[in-house]
């Protein structure tokens, strides 16, 4: 069982056949399932479901979360009335496969619906909604979308400098960055995911545990 979790505007159901339809441009085959009062069902065409539970107030975790550089606006997320429970049951047990098509899904759902954010359950902070779905329009279908799935939050340091740390990358098996970067500098964001992307395509490559990378030298 995996889930996730959407922001809404207003407490609205999703649209089921916009879901259906929009699934489909993304590879993912859905079917509407039995459904009940607030929950929409579909049907996995492979087999398992998806359960979409409309809750008519706000997530209560939104006002101690952390917001993050791909994050909707924090008045934006803390306004929102509703929010979406997503649970999706299946038999796979692969994360990545898991993670990819649960992406899409949550993808298909914020673009039937008043969606502010989204995120996967095993994450720590809300995306923007047009992220998942931009995200579901540009990956081709069953690659993972990283920047959904790995999520990137950032801390304050000393001597004018700032930190970005990774979460997730355990879960497919690699270790978590760690990065510094000076606050005046720029690139240090697509440095991270560049970094996250590498590692989680090229499985053969190892890393020591404490290893420093960098683009230079001198970053070393």
């Amino acid at each position: 069982m995996d889930l996730a979790f959407v922001l809404l505007e207003e407490p609205v159901a999703p649209d089921p056949q916009l879901v259906i339809d929009t699934a489909r441009q993304y590879g993912v085959e859905l079917a509407i399932g039995k459904g009940k009062a607030n929950v929409s069902t579909f049907e996995f065409a492979e087999g398992g479901s998806i359960y979409v539970a409309m809750m008519a107030a706000p997530h209560p975790d939104v006002p101690k979360m952390a917001f993050g550089p791909t994050s909707p606006d924090r008045d934006a997320a803390l306004a929102a009335k509703a929010h979406y429970v997503i649970t999706a049951m299946w038999k796979q047990e692969d994360h990545r496969i898991r993670d990819a098509m649960l992406a899409r899904v949550v993808a298909a759902v914020v673009a039937a619906s008043p969606a502010v954010g989204a995120m996967l359950g095993v994450g720590v902070l809300f995306h923007q909604a047009k992220l998942f779905t931009a995200l579901a329009e540009g990956y081709a279908a069953g690659e993972l979308p990283v920047e959904v799935c790995v999520d990137v939050t950032i801390a304050p340091e000393d001597d004018d400098r700032m930190s970005f740390l990774t979460h997730g990358m355990a879960r497919y098996g690699r270790e978590e960055f760690f990065v510094t970067a000076s606050r005046t500098g720029q690139g240090a964001m697509s440095f991270v995911y560049t970094m996250v992307k590498w590692m989680l395509a090229d499985t053969d490559k190892q890393l020591a545990t404490g290893a420093t990378v960098g683009r230079d030298a001198d970053e070393k």
